[in-house]
């Protein structure tokens, strides 16, 4: 049995409570505190211990292509299958996004994430890139969702064999059969792994948006539900409508949101305190190609525009990340819980806080963090 007494200052279950002590750690699983123990036998870390930071929406394939198209639209940049980034992906060579996405994972790895939930593009050999990176690191840890290169039956079933999920583009890049097609396929994954994801990029943009208006008369949300089609989550809900909200707290369907990247590419804002208000909400960074996979800026970004409380922003990037991906046993410092942390050096960033939490979410940067090794 693998057995650690780890002594250092925690943010200690759902309410972020500051706890100084000694965890007690069995075969990976926090079991609690501990005041009956031998100093020579605690590992001690100076510093702050956080939940697992979780990044839910990434595409990191676009590494190898930083900031091209600066102030192009987010159509002319993205919009599958001839968009700038699509063009400029199809020229690299397997090795230099093998290696963009290396340097991706080095990215999150020293910003203290942990966990991420990449959209993987260009169907198998898409996953099989990323896969192969992966190799080379224990942390971060990816919830793949794979996309096909088209809509065929057998190569969605391929896509789902190898990956966590389907991760789409948007409704409006398929026609009403060719939706329920891929859902189809998915339930049937569903039904023997309940862990399988389907999500969808939704009103991203106003574009997106008077697209399906004008194609179908209704929403992207309302179209997928009118379909039958309830994904496990959406992402970026920019530009949802009322309407949209109501249906997607109805269906249960949480929001990951994409704050600095939906300003990056000039589409707007999410009504993130309203969502915030109905909704599990989670956070992602998007593109690496115009974005850094920090979470730390998006939690003090997010904090900065909507004032939302600390602790809630910290839930996004944390447990409710946790939630929405199917990480049933990761997110917090609680009983239970696997012993999967984000370890915070003593720095400035933290010293002689008298909200941590607050510090945490809008002082903390990626020089703050150190890869401690518990075992």
């Amino acid at each position: 049995m693998i057995f650690v007494l780890l002594k250092s200052q925690f943010l200690y279950g759902e309410s972020f409570e500051l706890r100084k002590g000694t965890l007690i750690i069995e075969e990976g699983i926090i079991k609690g505190f501990t005041n009956e123990h031998n100093e020579r036998e605690v590992i001690k870390f100076e510093g702050l211990i956080i939940p697992p930071l979780i990044n839910a929406h990434t595409h990191i394939a676009d590494n190898s292509i930083k900031d091209i198209g600066i102030n192009k639209t987010l159509d002319e940049l993205v919009k599958p299958p001839n968009g700038l980034k699509h063009r400029y992906l199809a020229e690299c060579s397997d090795d230099l996004l093998v290696k963009g996405i290396k340097l991706g994972l080095e990215d999150m790895k020293e910003h203290g994430i942990r966990y991420f939930c990449d959209f993987r593009e260009n169907g198998v050999k898409g996953i099989n890139l990323l896969n192969k990176a992966l190799k080379s690191y224990n942390y971060p840890k990816a919830i793949i969702l794979g996309r096909p290169t088209k809509v065929d039956k057998n190569e969605v079933k391929e896509v789902l064999k190898i990956s966590n999920g389907l991760g789409l583009s948007g409704a409006n890049e398929f026609g009403d059969d060719e939706l329920k097609l891929i859902f189809k396929v998915f339930k049937r994954f569903k039904e023997k792994d309940n862990k399988k994801l389907f999500a969808i990029h939704v009103a991203e943009h106003k574009g997106a948006l008077k697209y399906s208006l004008n194609k179908y008369s209704m929403t992207e949300v309302e179209r997928l539900i009118n379909l039958k089609i309830k994904p496990d989550f959406i992402v970026h809900g920019t530009h949802l409508t009322n309407n949209d909200l109501e249906l997607l707290k109805e269906n249960n369907i949480p929001v990951v949101v994409c704050v600095r990247a939906n300003l990056s590419f000039n589409v707007g804002m999410p009504r993130l305190n309203e969502l915030n208000n109905n909704l599990l909400v989670g956070i992602g960074t998007d593109n690496f190609m115009a974005n850094s996979p920090s979470i730390f800026k998006e939690m003090d970004f997010i904090y900065k525009l909507y004032h939302i409380e600390p602790k809630d922003i910290l839930r996004m990037a944390t447990i409710n990340n946790a939630k929405i991906l199917n990480l049933d046993d990761v997110g917090l410092i609680d009983e239970g819980f696997k012993a999967v942390f984000t370890f915070i050096k003593s720095t400035n960033a933290i010293l002689f806080s008298k909200n941590i939490v607050a510090s945490v979410v809008t002082r903390c940067e990626k020089g703050d963090i150190v890869d401690f090794n518990l075992y």
